[in-house]
């Protein structure tokens, strides 16, 4: 069966964050979730949970085993069950287990705006050492952590599949982050939302790189970024250490569990939506190359990298000119992409390519108008 990422889903006047916060005349590209339906699987599990019509405490003994299945399909790796923790979500889980040993957490930067946000919001301090640019990608700097960091951190934040700089960190490179944590004592929070989509080569969940990763790492996954279900929150903890396992549930105990629906299309989403998610990352893969070649064609000056994963992209429009890039493509382009000053890094911006290749197409267009009205 083929499915239509072509199709132009009106979301104007259900409750979008993305589409009923701004004016018609705006063409949004920030808030991470994608314009395209959910899968059919998906939508039919949901239906039949509604058609029931209660919609009490839930559990789904199943859903473990279907995860363990699809961490055997998707990354050929053999996981027990009992690794994995049902969660509501992602975004409270960066917060809380902030608290799972004393000391400030280490953070790279830019990074997801949450993801630097959780610990201060748990009154936590973090150390923050940027990340390397090179002309190709982002890279950790390994140099400058081990400058930075300071003897009481205990906890160090990764995001991979990187947002908002669209890195999938390589084999080498997750290795020698588990050398650097084994050196200094640290637990890997590894936040990887985005692991579903992914175009160059294939996700490595942190904790397979070797085994101190999987004795200090807690890796946090979920299907609302690869499957579009962002309002239906759902996450799981994958943390093969027992005793490890026993501090993340009693630093987290006063999260609640995930709701019934959110199960469903959950179960839905990692049992029977294979197909579905292969062509979904063709087209987004389809739509990476588009926007990018565009953007370097049309804006040579502007200053972007190769989006490896993730469905967003992190540009610099400054070397055209443009002092404030976000204010002009608010104001002159009439798009909304995201500020980068909450990522850490003032000036860029992250759009959202997760739409129709007609909207983007737009987009471009846009751009280009606001760059000659402005000449």
């Amino acid at each position: 069966m083929r499915f239509n990422f072509d199709e132009m889903v009106d979301r104007r006047g259900f409750g979008s964050v993305k589409w009923d916060t701004l004016g018609e005349g705006t063409l949004p590209m920030f808030v991470a979730d994608m314009d395209f339906r959910s899968s059919p699987q998906i939508i039919e599990a949901l239906e039949s949970k509604i058609r029931h019509g209660i919609f009490g405490y839930g559990q789904d003994p199943e859903l473990p085993g279907i995860i363990k299945k699809w961490f055997q399909d998707e990354y050929h790796l053999s996981i027990e069950e009992d690794w994995i923790l049902l969660l509501p979500a992602i975004v409270p889980v960066l917060a809380a287990v902030s608290r799972l040993r004393e000391g400030p957490v280490m953070i790279t930067t830019p990074n997801y705006h949450v993801l630097l946000a959780a610990p201060a919001k748990a009154g936590k301090k973090t150390i923050l050492s940027p990340l390397r640019n090179t002309d190709e990608y982002y890279q950790m700097d390994f140099d400058d952590m081990r400058q930075r960091i300071q003897p009481e951190v205990r906890l160090f934040y990764l995001c991979n599949p990187h947002n908002p700089v669209g890195r999938v960190y390589k084999y080498e490179e997750l290795k020698e982050l588990s050398l650097f944590a084994k050196e200094r004592n640290l637990i890997v929070i590894s936040d990887e939302a985005h692991c579903g989509l992914v175009f160059d080569r294939p996700h490595i969940p942190f904790f397979s790189v070797d085994e101190y990763a999987a004795q200090q790492s807690i890796s946090i996954m979920g299907p609302g970024k690869t499957y579009n279900l962002a309002g239906l929150p759902f996450a799981f903890a994958l943390i093969p250490n027992k005793t490890l396992r026993e501090d993340f549930r009693k630093t987290c105990y006063t999260l609640p569990q995930p709701g019934i629906l959110n199960m469903a299309a959950a179960k839905a989403a990692y049992g029977s939506s294979g197909e579905w998610h292969l062509q979904l990352v063709d087209y987004l893969r389809g739509n990476r190359d588009y926007f990018e070649k565009a953007l370097r064609e049309q804006f040579p000056a502007a200053k972007l990298t190769h989006v490896e994963g993730t469905y967003l992209q992190w540009v610099d429009f400054r070397p055209l000119g443009i002092a404030d890039p976000y204010q002009w493509l608010k104001d002159k382009a009439k798009i909304l992409p995201n500020q980068g000053k909450p990522f850490g890094l003032e000036g860029y911006v992250r759009f959202n390519f997760g739409t129709t290749r007609a909207r983007l197409e737009e987009a471009i267009g846009r751009m280009q108008e606001g760059l000659n009205r402005r000449a």
